[in-house]
């Protein structure tokens, strides 16, 4: 009986393993810059920075500096700035986010790969110019960028708008200044909560 138990898992477990392996999707990866050096790499993002604050502030792993060889059909032997990774037929029309991050990076481009890479993909929203309740926001966080409170209001202008990646970065930074800001540690359990419906 037990050797029966024992061939039947050694047939099974393979099959088991086999389906829940998710299968590769194709992406679009969206790459900032590069070059033979993991320092020109790091450049193009450091430019980048100073335009555009979620690329300043992401913690998800995203933006970031890789070797070009991590990533199938991608040149090899180079460092890229890569911005994100969108799945295609998600939620990103990658026309859009492309054209809008031209605007800061005219050299950035994105080519298709497959992969499993989850969906880190980089909020287009994050690269256009800000409308007029915006503005005042992020004028503030320029001047105050120590301002936990102007963190604070900017990530909850984000929620409220929709824009929940974004928001979670910028009260991940309301936190770093002010581990203690009660009202920014609700509005990031209840990102939490919205994010993962």
């Amino acid at each position: 009986m037990t050797s029966r138990l024992l061939l039947l898992l050694s047939v099974c477990l393979p099959f088991t393993a086999l389906a829940k392996e998710p299968k590769p999707r194709t992406y679009d990866i969206v790459i900032v810059d590069g070059g033979k050096t993991e320092a020109e790499a790091q450049a193009a993002l450091d430019k980048l920075k100073p335009k555009v604050l979620w690329v300043r502030l992401s913690t998800t792993g995203f933006p970031g500096v890789s070797k070009s060889d991590e990533y199938p059909g991608l040149n090899k032997g180079l460092y890229i700035a890569v911005l994100g990774l969108c799945p295609k037929g998600g939620d990103t029309d990658i026309k859009k986010l492309m054209k809008a991050v031209k605007a800061h990076a005219p050299g950035a481009y994105s080519k298709s790969i497959k992969g499993q890479y989850g969906d880190p993909c980089p909020p287009d929203s994050a690269f256009l110019p800000p409308d007029a309740e915006e503005k005042p926001l992020l004028d503030r966080i320029a001047k105050e960028p120590e301002s936990a409170e102007a963190f604070y209001a900017y990530a909850a202008y984000l929620k409220e708008n929709g824009r929940l990646g974004e928001s979670q970065a910028m009260v991940d930074e309301a936190l770093r200044l002010n581990p203690n800001h009660a009202e920014a540690r609700s509005l990031t359990e209840v990102l939490m909560v919205l994010m993962t419906d």
